[in-house]
């Protein structure tokens, strides 16, 4: 089984701490200063094509880093509805991942039990909130799954596109309200968690854009140094042929000279 938008990525992020050659343990400044060190080696300006490829593997890599750092952070501080977000879904995957997947609005459910009763593999029953869940996604067959969602009373178990789960999952669960002095604190739900879920998209995503920004002020920076390099290579090579072209009109000046008749 595949845990969502864990275990299946475990891989790919390894593999991004190696293509910036930093560690689980590096720090956001640590980080930041290893992408801009390689953005700079291996700019398609400098290192030509063949740095193209590398250099969106850098930019991939440090967006998806400095964000899980972003939300390992947030989980530390424990404040405030959201804040203990981790990119992470509460479902596995019975085999790959799917382009779409269950989610159950537990906010609605009735605790009825019947999309249990017809996939148990794939359905469970929180006793402590009283409400179903998905466990693992697809681990029964698709009809009993089918079977499972149309026997719901109250419709509240829906397909959504797997790129959403994780935030759906985590917003379905009751979320720690903000404090402000002695006053509010507790746990709450939202009431509409599709609502819900797109301004809390929409809030990491102006997160992640203010994040990137200052990186991409100093890409551009790079970019216009490294056009400035290659500027000054084409003066040189412009002036090498400059003067080999005198060079050839003196020999070929040189050559009418001695040609028979030149002098007449």
């Amino acid at each position: 089984m595949i845990r969502c938008c864990s275990t299946a990525r475990g891989k790919v992020r390894e593999d991004y701490y190696q293509a910036l050659g930093v560690t689980v343990n590096s720090t956001p400044q640590e980080i930041k200063e290893a992408y801009r060190k390689l953005q700079k080696q291996h700019h398609p300006d400098i290192a030509g094509y063949k740095g193209h490829d590398y250099t969106l593997l850098l930019n991939e890599a440090y967006k998806v880093l400095m964000s899980s750092s972003r939300n390992a952070n947030a989980n530390a501080s424990g404040r405030g509805f959201g804040s203990g977000f981790t990119g992470n879904g509460y479902s596995s995957w019975n085999g790959p991942v799917r382009s779409q997947a269950l989610f159950v609005d537990e906010n609605k459910c009735i605790g009825c039990r019947e999309c249990v009763h017809h996939a148990r593999e794939t359905f469970a029953m929180d006793d402590v909130l009283g409400s179903a869940h998905v466990e693992v996604q697809f681990g029964d067959l698709e009809q009993q799954i089918q079977v499972a969602v149309d026997s719901c009373p109250v419709n509240c178990i829906h397909w959504v596109g797997s790129q959403e789960l994780a935030v759906l999952e985590f917003l379905a669960r009751p979320q720690q309200k903000e404090a402000h002095g002695v006053f509010g604190g507790g746990w709450e739900r939202p009431r509409d968690v599709f609502a819900a879920a797109r301004n809390f998209t929409r809030r990491l995503e102006r997160q992640e854009q203010q994040e990137m920004a200052p990186e991409q002020r100093y890409n551009d920076d790079a970019r216009e140094e490294a056009e400035t390099v290659a500027q000054a290579e084409g003066r040189r090579r412009a002036g090498q042929e400059l003067r080999w072209r005198r060079l050839l009109d003196v020999l070929n000046g040189l050559r009418d000279r001695r040609k028979p008749g030149a002098d007449r």
